[in-house]
């Protein structure tokens, strides 16, 4: 997986690892600010990668409490963190940041009613039409349910890339051995009982299996974008296609995915 610019070395990696040791056998607070003044860089990073495929208006959120919740998940990080485990700081971080982000717009409920109304119909129609189909459904079959033109679902699907933010990281993480649900990104959930692991394992293998069904671009894109760490752009270079195409695919990606795993929930409760 790869991360750009988020390995900077103003501290050397012997002094990174005496960082370590003061502050988890020691809890020494200067440790911990000068672990937090190497890392604060990957803040805005993540608030950059999550902006970017969400399109939302500069007015409509505020920069400054995203940074704020972002630190706050850094600093949870570096918390929970056992550097004695073979996981790299940056890769056991950057989910947690963004985690962060993610429950402060929660709080907010920074997405307009109406654009979730529209999500929740066309999450419904991609499930609807699957179920029916046993097949990832195509645009026009989409729209047919919908009863509208291709035009008009595109220019759904682009209202929808809003709240596309939410999307995968609400559902999972996708990282180089696995894919985990978002229970496994947020510092104070830990699976206890049994059962919990019993439906995450669940939830995971659903989730593995639904991005393996998905249409080659749209897989492409999210195994790009989460996985290989590249941007739209990036993809949209790769794949031959412009930068709003990628959104769109990721879009209808995340739409699939929800559907799938709100089709399981209910079926789960039958």
């Amino acid at each position: 997986m790869r991360y750009y610019d988020v390995s900077r070395e103003k501290v050397s990696a012997e002094e990174e690892k005496r960082l370590w040791v003061e502050y988890t056998q020691n809890n020494s607070y200067d440790a911990r600010e000068k672990l937090a003044e190497k890392y604060i860089h990957l803040v805005k990073y993540v608030i950059n990668r999550m902006l970017s495929v969400s399109h939302i208006e500069s007015e409509v959120l505020d920069y400054d409490d995203l940074y704020s919740s972002g630190v706050m998940g850094l600093l949870a990080a570096i918390d929970n963190f056992d550097p004695r485990r073979d996981v790299k700081f940056v890769t056991y971080a950057i989910p947690r940041i963004k985690g962060s982000i993610i429950d402060e717009l929660r709080a907010v409920d920074w997405i307009p009613r109406s654009l979730r109304q529209q999500v929740n119909k066309l999450q419904a129609a991609f499930a609807e039409m699957e179920t029916e189909l046993q097949r990832p459904a195509n645009e026009s079959e989409i729209a047919g349910k919908l009863g509208v033109e291709v035009n008009e679902l595109q220019r759904l699907l682009h209202h929808a890339s809003r709240a596309a933010l939410l999307s995968l990281d609400e559902v999972l993480r996708i990282s180089e051995d696995s894919v985990a649900t978002r229970a496994d990104v947020t510092p104070s959930r830990k699976v206890d009982d049994p059962r919990d692991q019993i439906q995450k394992d669940e939830i995971i293998e659903l989730l593995t299996q639904a991005i393996e069904n998905l249409p080659d671009k749209e897989r492409l894109v999210v195994v790009m974008y989460y996985n290989d760490e590249l941007t739209l752009r990036e993809i949209g270079e790769v794949l031959g296609v412009t930068e709003s195409r990628v959104c769109q695919l990721h879009t209808k990606a995340m739409l699939r995915l929800r559907g799938k795993l709100a089709t399981w929930q209910q079926d789960m409760f039958v």
